[in-house]
């Protein structure tokens, strides 16, 4: 049995943790290595998503705020982009250090911020955001250019790596931390400095998370502020001074950020949204493909992950055996406070994304065909009626067209269809303007190599559903971004520009005087 006084009191112990840390973090953006407050005294609420209630204030910064932060940035990258790769990579180190020890207080907040449940989604975050920090600092020492046999006689040709210079970098809310450290760390190690826009419903742990940086890194090479997009991250984008955008959110949004940096020429990397195909076939190996549905579709996460698997095609020969084992784990699921360690799924991030699931569940329960195989309510629990919680939802019966198959519902619901023609149904999962992530079942080699062939996504799997980590270049096609991250080719290709030289080194040295 659960001892329920000594769950009561670890939920208690974390709640404490976390509070403590937002209360403190309230009202304060990080300029020049320091808390300060805005310049703006306008503020967002940031809300509980497990009760409802409110956390802290973070500061609606406006374009003054930006134009601040990326005054500090310019001011250091003078200095930071003189340091040694080598010696970037040995201060981020200490600085991952410092992370490490301070992970409880990260975790904790991190779960009070974003309603992640803190055993199966926010120690995990932390974890591999930690781990990704520690990954780009040991690989400063890779920032290098090439050296070119001559093709001119006398004529030294080779080429440099160097930083851009100030990085705007805007995060989600889902996954804040790891998305935080795909932008900063490797553009911070390449020698640029970065402003970072926090997402206005999360922005308390990636503020504490940056606070302990500032322990080791210079003043200025990391600025944080908030606010919401039209009035702190458009500013950042059209910043003359800012010469990189990185961005991770919806696909409408990136759209936007790309024209408006166009007019400066700024380059940008972005990472957008997905209506990814988990696909499971008659000779699959059940016992982990059943569990597979459940990662895939990151049901632990509410759905909340551009690379949920929300269009489960699953062949007839094994459709219902299936659907019956994934129907009987997710009832297994404990759905409960964010910080609660026996609970496995906690709340949507806020009551507009939470409006967002519903909108797309009363579309879906308005076709005469579709039938609800498990969740598709709120929580009947009086103790969850104040949060933001939804059951993990599978439903079957949708034609394919309908929007809810169709659209990024960022929700945990995920819909079913049967299939009994490979190519049939190859050309259903890549009739999508999204190409993000893609998964196959199956032991059948041959199967599996024809559709890592024709399947049309970025992030491609085979009889596993993992999560992107350190060290696995990650990004989409067609709708669903533009470049990789994760990897040592996100933070040459993405943080760097090269230089060409030619040096004529004139007659040999013998033809001359010493």
């Amino acid at each position: 049995m659960i001892d329920l006084d000594k769950q009561q009191i670890e939920i208690a112990r974390n709640n404490e943790l976390a509070t403590n840390n937002a209360e403190r973090l309230s009202h304060k953006i990080i300029i020049d290595g320091k808390l300060v407050s805005a310049i703006s005294e306008e503020t967002i609420p940031v809300i509980n998503p497990s009760n409802g209630g409110l956390i802290g204030q973070a500061p609606r910064c406006r374009s003054k705020d930006v134009d601040r932060a990326v005054k500090s940035s310019e001011k250091a990258f003078l200095y930071w982009k003189k340091i040694p790769a080598r010696e970037r990579g040995k201060i981020m180190m200490q600085a991952a250090n410092r992370l490490e020890k301070r992970r409880r207080e990260i975790e904790t907040l991190l779960s009070l911020d974003t309603g992640n449940a803190i055993r199966t989604q926010a120690i995990p975050e932390t974890s591999s955001a930690i781990e990704l920090f520690y990954m780009f600092a040991g690989l400063a020492g890779e920032l290098k250019g090439e050296n070119f046999p001559p093709n001119m006689e006398h004529v030294l040709h080779y080429t440099t790596r160097d930083p851009i210079g100030i990085v705007g970098a805007i995060i989600p809310w889902n996954a804040p931390l790891f998305l935080m450290v795909a932008k900063i760390a490797p553009a911070i190690v390449a020698g640029n400095t970065v402003v970072l826009k926090t997402a206005e419903q999360a922005p308390l742990c990636v503020l504490l998370f940056s606070e302990i940086l500032q322990e080791e890194l210079p003043p200025g090479v990391l600025n944080v502020i908030s606010g919401y997009g039209e009035e702190a991250g458009e500013p950042l984008v059209v910043h003359p001074k800012v010469r990189k955008i990185t961005f991770t959110g919806s696909y409408e949004v990136g759209k936007e950020i790309m024209i408006k940096a166009a007019s400066k020429l700024c380059p940008v990397t972005l990472e957008l949204g997905g209506k990814n195909p988990n696909i499971i076939l008659s000779d699959a190996d059940l016992d982990i493909a059943i569990p597979g549905v459940i990662e895939g579709m990151r049901y632990t996460r509410q759905g909340q992950a551009c690379t949920a698997g929300s269009r489960i095609y699953i062949h007839d020969k094994i459709y219902d055996k299936v659907i019956d084992g994934v129907v009987k784990r997710l009832s297994e699921l404990r759905m409960g406070d964010a910080l609660d360690e026996l609970s496995d799924i906690g709340a949507i991030i806020s009551e507009k994304q939470l409006k967002r699931t519903l909108h797309y569940m009363d579309l879906a329960v308005q076709s005469p065909s579709v039938k609800v195989l498990h969740g598709g309510h709120r929580p009947a629990d009086p103790m969850l009626r104040n949060g933001f919680f939804y059951e993990p939802t599978l439903i079957e019966g949708l034609p394919i067209e309908s929007p809810v198959c169709q659209e990024e519902i960022f929700g945990p619901v995920a819909c079913a269809f049967s299939f009994n023609d490979f190519d049939t149904m190859m050309q259903s999962a890549n009739n999508t303007p999204f190409g993000l992530s893609a998964t196959l079942w199956t032991e059948n080699l041959s199967r599996a190599l024809q559709f890592v062939e024709e399947i049309d996504a970025g992030f491609v799997q085979v009889n596993q559903c993992v999560a992107p980590r350190a060290n696995v270049s990650y990004g989409g096609l067609k709708m669903s971004g533009l470049g990789k991250e994760y990897a040592i080719d996100s933070m040459i290709n993405h943080f760097t520009q090269s230089k060409t030289i030619l040096i004529n080194r004139g007659k040999s040295a013998h033809n001359h005087n010493c």
